[in-house]
């Protein structure tokens, strides 16, 4: 089916998926349902293996999550809500997207912040240019990353690292993503497109009952994971909901989502730091 926020296009058994949300890429409720439909329809689907995500701009990978919609959490029943009283549409769906059996690729040529991070953690290999710059702005707003963000950091990159990320706020470039293990690695952006589409290509030479073996093996060495990962969504999202009702805080992300545009969005903490 068509979709308003996603181009997507096939090459044999890849499947390139760029996110295309002008100005600057946010992610929203209308974006968080067309990836659920998209990775619906993959979780059936035997002729795709690779699934590769990338943007249709030059500078805005994803931007974060939209705070117009975020401040329609509480009292909106339109919001999509997941169906599971512990965790929320955006952690269902990265979870969703985290266990489909195709390989999963992000190419990050520009800037990803917030849920477009969240999102990024729970894909299988992730490529950025040196000069890409990657944040999780949440707490210079008064609340935190509740996409899976604060648990899937912590458990890639460790306690210490992750809470220099979240509590800091600052970007932080493609190459120090790469150091963190936050990236697989950092490319000249003349190389980066080439060498994530011979690894796509190469991997969509693999028979699918391959792919599938590699997949059960980690799943394995990692399932005793899962508890702890439900356990920490269950807190990020406990902690959003209350820390939405401290005095300021609305206010505040109100204030924030007046700077949701291109200018501003270059250099957000600059801007979220100016107007507090």
């Amino acid at each position: 089916m068509p979709y308003q926020t996603l181009d997507v296009r096939r090459d044999g058994g890849i499947l390139y998926v760029d996110f295309n949300q002008p100005p600057v890429n946010l992610m929203n409720f209308q974006m968080v349902g067309e990836l659920f439909d998209l990775g619906g329809s993959l979780a059936f689907d035997r002729e795709t293996t690779v699934v590769v995500f990338g943007s249709a701009n030059p500078e805005f990978f994803i931007a974060h999550f939209d705070l117009d919609d975020i401040l329609r959490m509480d009292n909106d029943p339109s919001v999509p809500q997941s169906r599971y009283d512990d965790i929320n549409a955006l952690q269902a769906l990265t979870t969703m997207w985290q266990n489909l059996p195709q390989v999963t690729i992000c190419v990050v040529d520009g800037i990803c912040r917030g849920a477009g991070l969240e999102f990024l953690l729970a894909t299988d290999l992730r490529f950025a240019t040196p000069e890409s710059r990657f944040c999780l702005p949440e707490t210079s707003g008064g609340i935190l990353p509740a996409g899976g963000g604060t648990t899937r950091l912590a458990l890639q990159i460790g306690p210490a690292r992750a809470r220099e990320v979240i509590l800091q706020a600052r970007d932080f470039t493609g190459e120090e993503a790469a150091a963190y293990g936050i990236v697989s690695r950092a490319l000249p952006r003349e190389e980066l497109n080439a060498y994530t589409d011979a690894l796509a290509r190469d991997i969509a030479k693999r028979p699918a009952s391959t792919i599938a073996a590699v997949n059960e093996v980690f799943k394995n060495v990692y399932g005793a994971l899962a508890d702890a990962q439900f356990a920490g969504f269950a807190a990020e999202n406990t902690a959003l909901r209350e820390l939405l009702q401290v005095p300021g805080t609305k206010e505040g992300l109100q204030t924030m989502a007046g700077l949701q545009d291109a200018e501003h969005e270059r250099h957000l903490p600059a801007a979220l730091a100016s107007a507090q």
